[in-house]
């Protein structure tokens, strides 16, 4: 019996982490993948550190080449990438991975079946956390665990981490604005207009990525982080605020949050405890009023402390 024909897939990776980019090469190279494949590296530093893994892999199994990006930024690394992936002579798809994620071998391989099978535009997968300390409260506390949903058509997909995209389909949004650099609000805002634009999308529940989470991770401050980047996704960049009244930006920013420390509690069973405030040095003076039954982080930095 003969084999199916597979699409043409070119995967394209934003790189900024060498030791990542490494461990990302190393899967994509046992990929099961019976398909033609070509693999660019967007090198997102002007130093371009991914060179010499490159050129490192002397016997890795498919074209292998790179671009630079020198501009700082998630979305311009994605612009890069896709444009690259796209003037592949032959291309059907364009997939991508981040470098902090590694595939399982059959990734590809259920991407492509999921984009035939069910005629869609953009297939998405999931992106599995794996612990590098898995002893760690919040490792078993769900709050990484990622949007999953049945394998099929679904309304939208809300992350580029782990995509398949039709070719025809991307040239069409090749020139979206870079605004959201080092904001992470290019993925929302990217699928929301396919969505608006009827472009279809389907879900690849066994095409599986897995992301490292350090240690450096698995910490509250580290998810509360996290659920201020979420919120705050479609949002316009800070320099086009013109709310500078603190109480106004407070509550724009609880109001899009979805990830409060009382979460962080529930998930693991533990019960919340209260903020405080560090007392300055010498006490004395009028006793400031405390917020009333609300958690409000600070735009800059999250200076929470957890008694």
């Amino acid at each position: 019996m003969s084999q199916p024909i597979r699409p043409a897939v070119s995967l394209c990776i934003p790189s900024c982490r060498p030791d990542g980019l490494r461990k990302l090469l190393e899967h994509i190279a046992n990929l099961d993948y019976q398909g033609p494949l070509s693999v660019i590296v967007v090198d997102n530093d002007a130093d371009r550190p991914g060179e010499p893994i490159m050129r490192a892999m002397s016997k890795f199994p498919f074209p292998l080449s790179s671009v630079a990006e020198p501009r700082r930024g998630r979305t311009y690394a994605y612009n890069a990438g896709f444009a690259a992936a796209s003037r592949v002579p032959g291309t059907d798809y364009v997939a991508v991975l981040d470098d902090d994620a590694y595939p399982s071998t059959a990734w590809l391989t259920e991407l492509t079946v999921a984009a035939l099978r069910h005629e869609a535009d953009i297939v998405g997968g999931p992106v599995l956390p794996v612990f590098e300390d898995p002893g760690h409260w919040l490792a078993s506390s769900g709050l990484y665990a990622p949007r999953r949903y049945v394998t099929g058509p679904v309304e939208m997909i809300y992350g580029a981490g782990n995509m398949l995209i039709r070719r025809d389909v991307l040239a069409h949004y090749l020139d979206g604005p870079s605004a959201h650099a080092f904001a992470g609000g290019g993925d929302l805002d990217f699928f929301s207009r396919c969505r608006k634009d009827g472009r279809s999308f389907a879900w690849a529940d066994d095409a599986r990525a897995f992301e490292t989470v350090p240690r450096s991770r698995t910490t509250v401050s580290w998810l509360l982080l996290r659920g201020f980047r979420s919120g705050t996704d479609g949002d316009p960049p800070r320099s086009q605020f013109r709310a500078r009244d603190r109480r106004h930006r407070v509550a724009l920013v609880e109001r899009r949050w979805p990830l409060r420390l009382r979460d962080c509690a529930v998930a693991v069973g533990r019960p919340a405890r209260p903020l405080r405030r560090r007392r300055q040095p010498g006490g004395g003076g009028a006793r400031r009023r405390p917020h009333r039954g609300r958690v409000q982080p600070a735009l800059r930095g999250i200076p929470l402390t957890l008694s």
